[in-house]
């Protein structure tokens, strides 16, 4: 018997490397950790609502190490494997690449922007709350060219953190020209619509998005 040549037999190849469980645009959706006030809030809200209320917060993976998210302090870019060690994620990945790709760096251009002190972009408690209510149909409105002229005049930009994840996708798809059918195919609603709880619901039905699988420290789990 020749050893070298079964020297991995048997053993069951891991599924949870850190390199390729998440990738740069996957939508992660936080499961509530611990008692912070917001979180709870949110969870309170979301019972009336629609999906699963214990998951209350959501942003777009810049890398497969990191997060981009809007949390109180602003746009943050966050790491899997520190700050964001302890989270829960269910990830949901685009079946579209381009699109993925586009939504990523639409979501760091913006913490870029932020980080170099330029855009004001703000994180609105009102517009977590108001996700709870019915939304409106989603329609192009020149997101990005229109966002960016406000925070290029000083103007702030209020998000939330699902609202901003959903945001990069219209605007990513905006940009590659999809026509409002096919941009309704993937999210019906205006970003202002989707609260943590109903994203997760609306992806898991959604053909053109994948489930990955649930994720802590950039691993499956």
């Amino acid at each position: 018997m020749n050893g070298s040549g079964n020297a991995n037999a048997g053993v069951r190849q891991r599924s949870n490397a850190i390199i390729g469980a998440v990738r740069k645009g996957d939508i992660m959706i936080k499961h509530r950790h611990g008692m912070a006030p917001v979180g709870v809030g949110i969870k309170i809200g979301q019972l009336f609502s629609r999906g699963n209320s214990d998951l209350i917060h959501a942003g777009v993976a810049s890398s497969p190490t990191t997060i981009v998210e809007m949390d109180g302090h602003g746009l943050q870019e966050n790491n899997l494997l520190t700050t964001n060690s302890a989270f829960t994620y269910d990830v949901f990945r685009c079946r579209d690449e381009n699109l993925a790709a586009g939504a990523g760096e639409t979501a760091i251009m913006m913490r870029e922007g932020m980080a170099a002190g330029g855009f004001n972009i703000q994180y609105t408690v009102g517009g977590a709350f108001g996700s709870l209510l019915p939304g409106n149909a989603a329609a192009s409105s020149n997101r990005i060219n229109g966002t960016l002229d406000q925070l290029l005049a000083g103007n702030a930009q209020s998000f939330f953190c699902s609202g901003h994840v959903v945001y990069c996708y219209l605007a990513a798809m905006e940009q590659m020209q999809f026509t409002q059918q096919r941009m309704r195919e993937h999210f019906s609603l205006e970003a202002v619509d989707y609260n943590p709880s109903f994203l997760q619901q609306h992806l898991a039905r959604n053909r053109h998005f994948a489930f990955i699988g649930r994720v802590r420290g950039a691993r499956l789990i």
